[in-house]
């Protein structure tokens, strides 16, 4: 079986994207964006290039790029405005290029890739070396995979090395717990575990007891996993595709179900926060997760 001709349903491409499924409906039919196949019951089904456009189309929306100016553009001018985003981090800090470090790592050269990363954790400590280091790479990794630089073996290879360090870092933690209680839940479906695991080792350097599953959960497993661990701190990681009142609306009703203190959203698009309700925040970016990591 070739990898290329791994198809995605509509229903997938909303819940990586973070568009609605009616929105790429009508961005197809008024713009022709995309040109999806049909299966023999007349459902949609969309390749691996269609789907990699639309994660590309995806983030120009977002930076507040309207859909009619980006459906004006051809595939290079596409390609060069989501480089362009992707190394945003990179213009704001002019001693890293995260071209540089991704490099290292083309090789699959795990020893090597390793060693760099903790390197910058021994220079600034992990908490900076992610917000500035290992989530601009994460990013510009993803910009390249788009535009064919790279392979996904590669940008997944990447992620996954960022991850077992995540991982490593929080196992070595000594702090004491302080009796408060947390759990982190994924909604999403999206690529999303190590903003997470960062948060984890974030929280449970506070001494913070955290629940995290990793995998995609549903909203009963939240009360299954209070009725057996009860928690006071509830993360939840939703589809950037849901309009931000029902989520207000869910997290709300939930934080007074289960009695708790604080809800955090994430996975929302930058345009669409801040805001708060009551007891729950949102972020969508690592310095956000530290900084209210940090007012716990």
């Amino acid at each position: 079986m070739n990898a290329g001709s791994r198809t995605y349903s509509i229903r997938e491409l909303e819940n990586f994207c973070g568009i609605k499924a009616h929105t790429i409906r009508m961005w197809e039919k008024r713009y022709g964006i995309l040109s999806p196949g049909r299966s023999d019951s007349n459902i949609r089904h969309y390749t691996e290039e269609e789907f990699k456009k639309l994660l590309t189309i995806s983030i120009l929306n977002r930076h507040g790029m309207k859909i009619s100016k980006i459906a004006g553009l051809n595939d290079n001018e596409l390609l060069r405005e989501v480089l362009h985003y992707g190394s945003a981090e990179e213009k704001e800090d002019g001693s890293f290029r995260p071209g540089d470090l991704i490099m290292s790592a083309l090789r699959f050269s795990e020893e090597e890739f390793r060693e760099k990363l903790s390197n910058f954790i021994k220079e600034k400590g992990l908490e900076e070396a992610y917000i500035k280091i290992f989530h601009p790479v994460m990013q510009q990794a993803r910009a390249l995979w788009l535009t064919d630089s790279i392979t996904k073996p590669q940008e997944h290879f990447i992620r996954h090395i960022i991850r077992t360090i995540l991982i490593s870092e929080e196992i070595a933690l000594s702090n004491p717990l302080n009796g408060e209680s947390a759990a982190i839940i994924d909604l999403s479906g999206t690529e999303s575990e190590n903003n997470l695991l960062f948060l984890k080792y974030l929280l449970r350097r506070k001494g913070i007891d955290v629940v995290y599953t990793e995998g995609t959960l549903s909203v009963d497993d939240i009360r299954g996993i209070h009725s057996i661990r009860p928690f006071t701190i509830l993360v939840l990681n939703v589809p950037a595709s849901e309009p931000d009142d029902e989520i207000k609306k869910f997290s709300t009703g939930l934080a007074r179900e289960l009695k708790l203190k604080k809800v955090l959203v994430t996975g929302r698009y930058e345009s669409s926060i801040p805001w708060s309700s009551g007891r729950t925040e949102a972020v969508c970016s690592p310095a956000g997760l530290a900084k209210w990591a940090d007012s716990l």
